[in-house]
């Protein structure tokens, strides 16, 4: 760096935070497709200078090796999809702001992210991994999970893909082993797997495993199996949101982080588009909202997390 550089280098005040993994996008539709599809989502905060100009998002497979630059992104933009990873390999992210004169922030603390694929070994399954699934009543079950390092984390689950539900998180404290409960379930098959994160936010996910409610003939939903896409949803990319096999008479609401409700209404049609806008007609901000979908009594009938990224 040149001496007017070292001068005016602005200082990453960020911390990387791998928050959430997005194993399947829009497109991917069955389970021999997931088992090869990944993506890692890698968020972050905004860097407090004023001139910050683009961030650069650097990639290693290993922490201590030179890291390589892949994209950047506006200085409004705070998180990044990597779609172009390999399940079993171990990805790190630092991040680098970069002012309107050029300067450079030094590097964030490195971040990384593993997907453990269904073909893995036993030494690495056993990094992050479903350990026992047990029946507690009809459609609840417990799940145990463990790592080889001290984490917290959730399990996701779903009959079909993407694996939109998740559990309450285990966040007591780090620990080796985790128990979690899920309920609600349809009398079907589910896959589901554990994703854990140690106190640096590196993070790593489990092979899937599976479940079986067997409690009777698999009966049919009450609705149509809903289909939103695509996920995660980038309305400056994407023209809208579409919420496709609706119940009829049903109704939609859409949550965020805070659990305000931001859009919805009836359901005059299937499919129904949303452009990614609340009630007063400003663009929602980027992170993870909940669809709550209700047939024409009211009742419940799916309840879907979608990724949004503005």
């Amino acid at each position: 760096m040149n001496t007017r550089m070292a001068r005016g280098a602005i200082m990453m005040k960020a911390t990387v935070l791998i928050t959430l993994i997005l194993s399947l996008v829009a497109g991917v539709s069955s389970y021999s497709e997931a088992q090869s599809t990944a993506s890692l989502l890698i968020k972050w905060n905004p860097n407090p200078e004023p001139d910050i100009a683009r961030y650069i998002i650097y990639r290693s497979l290993d922490q201590n090796l030179d890291f390589t630059a892949i994209d950047s992104v506006s200085s409004g933009t705070t998180s990044y999809i990597d779609d172009g990873v390999t399940k079993g390999t171990r990805y790190y992210y630092r991040l680098v702001a970069k002012n309107s004169s050029g300067d450079r922030s030094p590097f964030s603390n490195p971040v990384s992210g593993l997907i453990i694929g269904q073909d893995a070994d036993i030494a690495v399954k056993n990094l992050c991994r479903v350990t026992n699934i047990d029946s507690v009543s009809s459609g609840r079950y417990n799940i145990d999970w463990s790592t080889e390092t001290q984490t917290i984390g959730f399990v996701q689950y779903d009959f079909n893909w993407p694996l939109d539900s998740l559990s309450a998180w285990d966040d007591d404290q780090y620990s080796l082993t985790h128990a979690v409960n899920i309920s609600g379930l349809y009398p079907r098959k589910y896959y589901l797997r554990a994703v854990a994160f140690d106190n640096a936010k590196n993070m790593t996910v489990s092979s899937y495993d599976s479940l079986v409610w067997s409690g009777g003939a698999l009966a049919p939903l009450t609705a149509p199996e809903v289909s939103i896409y695509p996920v995660p949803f980038n309305p400056g990319m994407n023209r809208a949101l579409t919420l496709a096999n609706l119940p009829e008479g049903g109704s939609i609401a859409i949550f965020n982080e805070r659990g305000l409700n931001v859009w919805g209404g009836s359901v005059p049609g299937s499919p129904m588009l949303w452009n990614g806008t609340n009630w007063q007609g400003a663009p929602v901000a980027s992170g993870v909202y909940l669809v709550v979908i209700k047939d024409a009594r009211g009742s419940v009938v799916e309840k879907r997390s979608i990724m949004i990224l503005n």
